[in-house]
């Protein structure tokens, strides 16, 4: 081994047992430095780049050598369990968007969406057992107060004039009128979760003609299971919110997780649980886009699209080899902003998309990992659950996830807020009976189980922005969620001690 080689080692080598990160640009700049260590020992973040170290050497008027960049990840020594094991997953792109889109906007699409969700959802109420729902066009021949079993979509939603809860519910059949008592408090309370376009089971009397009384609610929902658990010993990952190329993207304590990671670490019973990890899910916003809210482009460090995938490229391929990513979109990538949203393009991404452990998904998209069937969807939609359903907090995401699985549903009304797109087959309903549902957008973190289903969405790496600040919502950033397959237990991992 020649001197040079000999000293690019020793700078690896000390870098390592600092926990750093550190490019060949940067180890070229220091190997003509005798105080190498010392230049090290200046920089606080775990990242070492030539931008820093040029910076430092500037002002010592050192000469620096005009090299391409590449960067080295540090890697300890970390025997990872992972790294072993054979992934096991399947990307079911038969419920994804991605590579199936034929909407033309036309009356009829309207009408193929409308229709492919409401015959879905309909048969999932029909067949609940002690429900023997009846078409509209049959409540004529009923006596008034006859008890019946109807099935509608929610059309419109009123109070009326003596204070009763009033919906409109449509269907192939006809349109009939629904009626909630004011004087029925815990009837009054469940209305006040209907939303347009919910598809709703219903037992009622009749009242006159095409009007009825509502007696109790059904929702499609899921069905009650005891939570999947496997004996192989392994861990999903969710992260989510990156939001690249804003000024207040996180990337110190980004680069704090990438070395946590890569098996950094001095907590013996800490390595061997991240070495469990074989999958991570990052939950979309992956970049923070170009002209997404007015004036953005004062807030942003990076003001180029690809140059913001080219950070993100740069960052997130330092997760080990062996562990299987999967990316779904957020209203800010380079994808369309109506739902259901596909992969992200491989131009934007090229470097990324010819790595086997890295999968483009849409949004909503669905892996099955370890037998787990996994819904992955951004959250657009959760802004028009929290507007229309005012007992949910922001701060406590997993709320608005639950009421989605509720509904089978994660779109929310349409012609709201979040636009969406009229598919032939309506890609918004959850056709499958997930075990995960992982999620982001709402800066927070949260999780909760229902049902058999674990609901989780990890917050972000973006600060607390003015939008934010505005809406007095406090986001949790810094922050990821792991589960193990085996115990199901959730671990947070706490990478920024900000306030």
């Amino acid at each position: 081994m020649d001197k040079d080689s000999q000293k690019m080692q020793l700078i690896v080598e000390y870098c390592n047992t600092k926990n750093k990160f550190i490019d060949k640009k940067s180890i070229t700049a220091l190997e003509q430095e005798e105080d190498w260590k010392s230049i090290i020992g200046q920089v606080s973040e775990p990242m070492i780049s030539f931008e820093i170290i040029n910076n430092i050497l500037l002002k010592k008027d050192s000469k620096l050598g005009n090299v391409k960049e590449e960067i080295i990840i540090k890697k300890k020594s970390f025997n990872a369990s992972a790294k072993e094991m054979e992934a096991n997953f399947r990307i079911m792109d038969e419920l994804d968007v991605t590579n199936n889109s034929c909407s033309e906007g036309t009356l009829k699409n309207f009408l193929n969406y409308f229709n492919d969700k409401y015959s879905f959802l309909n048969s999932l109420i029909a067949k609940r057992i002690g429900f023997n729902p009846k078409t509209f066009d049959k409540l004529k021949g009923l006596s008034k107060y006859e008890e019946v079993d109807l099935i509608g979509m929610v059309n419109k939603k009123w109070i009326s004039k003596k204070g009763n809860i009033t919906i409109e519910l449509d269907s192939p059949e006809g349109r009939c009128i629904a009626i909630v008592s004011k004087d029925d408090a815990e009837l009054t309370r469940e209305s006040n979760k209907v939303l347009i376009d919910d598809v709703i089971g219903l037992k009622v009397k009749k009242f006159v003609e095409e009007v009825v009384i509502i007696q109790s609610f059904l929702w499609p929902d899921l069905m009650l299971k005891t939570p999947k658990k496997i004996e192989k010993d392994v861990s999903i990952m969710l992260l989510s919110d990156l939001h690249t190329g804003s000024k207040l993207f996180m990337e110190k304590e980004f680069g704090k997780f990438l070395s946590w990671i890569n098996g950094n670490t001095t907590s013996q019973k800490e390595a061997e649980r991240l070495g469990k990890i074989k999958y991570i899910v990052v939950a979309g916003d992956n970049v923070d886009g170009i002209g997404i809210y007015p004036d953005q482009i004062n807030e942003l460090a990076i003001k180029d699209i690809y140059k913001q995938y080219d950070k993100f490229t740069e960052l997130i391929k330092q997760i080990p080899e062996y562990i299987e990513v999967f990316i779904c979109p957020g209203q800010h990538d380079a994808v369309r902003r109506a739902d259901p949203q596909p992969a992200i393009p491989k131009e934007y991404v090229k470097e990324l998309s010819e790595l086997n452990n890295f999968h483009f998904i849409g949004s909503p998209g669905w892996v099955d990992i370890e037998g787990f069937k996994s819904l992955v969807y951004h959250g657009a939609s959760h802004h028009d659950m929290y507007a229309a359903m005012h007992s949910l907090d922001p701060k406590k995401p997993e709320q608005a996830m639950i009421e989605l699985l509720r509904r089978r549903d994660i779109s929310t009304g349409f012609g709201l807020k979040q636009p969406y797109v009229p598919e032939k087959k309506d890609f918004m309903v959850i056709r499958e009976e997930p075990d995960f549902y992982f999620a982001g957008d709402m800066h927070h973190k949260g999780y909760a189980q229902y049902r058999g289903c674990m609901c989780m969405n990890s917050g972000c790496w973006q600060l607390r922005t003015d939008f934010q600040i505005k809406e007095g919502h406090t986001p949790t950033p810094g922050i990821t969620l792991d589960i193990n397959l085996k115990t199901k237990k959730i671990t947070e991992n706490i990478f920024y001690k900000g306030d």
